[in-house]
């Protein structure tokens, strides 16, 4: 018998804090029936949020405390430890392929995009939501995590993001700022 899921009292504040984000990202990625895979989607919370209805969900994530926390908490998801430049999986295993809020800590964010395109399944979907530099509160963000916390990040314009889909090969490349970030959508 499965183990209920029990998210830890940040992840139930991060879902809560994020519901309205969840909801437009669940109507872009359109999960239902679909093999999606989460780009650093932590501990899985919200994989299980805007993937409700996926065939498979799957997080790949550096982080090996989130993955043990995701799994303590019994998330229904798969968990693989690895990074967006060198995703673990086969050509054209996903139909949809989702980066929330972590497309600024890859190393390579180029890389990345060309490994999502290379995992989709002609037809499918990448998906990002990020900061946006552009604006002063990503700006501000941007201070605190690099300054105060002393991690590195990459942010990019939404322009620039959306040129660095383009450039992976994707097609019907869309944006759509919101709250200070945007949604970057391409297909397969």
């Amino acid at each position: 018998m499965d183990e209920e899921y029990r998210p830890s009292w940040r992840d139930r504040l991060r879902r809560r804090s994020r519901r309205d984000l969840l909801a437009r990202l669940r109507a872009r990625v359109e999960p239902e029936g679909t093999r999606l895979l989460d780009l650093g989607g932590g501990t899985g919370v919200t994989t299980v949020a805007f993937g409700d209805g996926a065939r498979e969900r799957v997080v790949l994530e550096p982080n090996e405390k989130r993955i043990r926390s995701g799994r303590r908490a019994h998330a229904p998801v798969t968990f693989v430890a690895g990074v967006a430049e060198a995703i673990p999986f086969e050509p054209g295993r996903f139909d949809r392929v989702v980066s929330l809020m972590s497309f600024h800590h890859f190393s390579d964010g180029e890389k990345a995009c060309r490994e999502a395109a290379r995992v989709l399944a002609p037809g499918g979907r990448l998906v990002i939501y990020d900061f946006d530099r552009g604006p002063p509160p990503a700006r501000l963000v941007a201070f605190w995590v690099v300054r105060v916390r002393h991690r590195t990040m990459h942010l990019l314009t939404t322009s620039e993001l959306e040129q660095v889909v383009r450039e992976a090969g994707f097609r019907n490349v869309r944006r759509e700022a919101y709250r200070g970030g945007a949604f970057v959508t391409g297909e397969r």
